[in-house]
């Protein structure tokens, strides 16, 4: 999906959808998939199947998240400053789901991670140069790394797309998070649990 204006041509159903996708509903999913990880597991591998989220959160090593989420607020960062050609909705939504995935296996909630607090303290972080920075100090300290502030440093990104992209041009958090929601909705086997998180 390209860069292009999120008015206008989705429509009044977009609209509708992109609710569902908001950022506490997406973690606490990720949550329940830990939570009933080797369950989905055995069922996923009894028809045949594969999905590498499931078998990370079953491995329970928060390591290998906490490293991609790294590489991709790297290249998050390069969007922001002109030098990674990739478009800002897929790796926001790509730094959001290794975020959430570390979270989970660290077994934060959602409400630990202050989410919303977190877009007020971000203002802490100027620029991209300081959010490769922090970025580089929270990969440093593994897995002693708090949840909370991977989020902190998603909100630091997202602030400074929201100071360098014009109002009509941006992407809302739901509509960044959709993509994956709509994703999750295609796997039979996560049916019980997106009818059992609502919000």
């Amino acid at each position: 999906m390209g860069e292009h204006s999120p008015l206008g041509a989705r429509g009044a159903d977009h609209i509708l959808r992109r609710s569902m996708a908001k950022p506490a509903r997406i973690y606490r999913i990720y949550r329940a998939i830990r939570d009933n990880a080797a369950e989905l597991q055995d069922f996923i591998q009894a028809m045949g199947q594969k999905s590498g989220t499931v078998s990370i959160l079953c491995a329970g090593d928060p390591l290998k998240p906490l490293k991609r989420w790294g590489e991709e607020m790297g290249e998050l960062c390069g969007v922001l400053d002109g030098t990674h050609d990739d478009s800002y909705l897929m790796e926001a939504q790509q730094t959001f789901y290794w975020a959430s995935l570390y979270g989970a296996l660290k077994g934060a909630d959602w409400d630990g991670i202050g989410f919303e607090q977190a877009r007020i303290d971000a203002s802490a972080i100027d620029g991209t140069e300081s959010l490769r920075a922090a970025v580089d100090r929270l990969v440093a300290m593994g897995t002693e790394a708090p949840p909370a502030k991977l989020f902190l440093c998603w909100q630091a990104g997202d602030r400074i797309y929201r100071r360098s992209t014009p109002p009509d041009k941006q992407w809302s958090v739901e509509q960044i998070l959709e993509s994956d929601y709509q994703e999750m909705c295609k796997k039979t086997y996560l049916e019980p649990l997106l009818r059992m998180v609502r919000d």
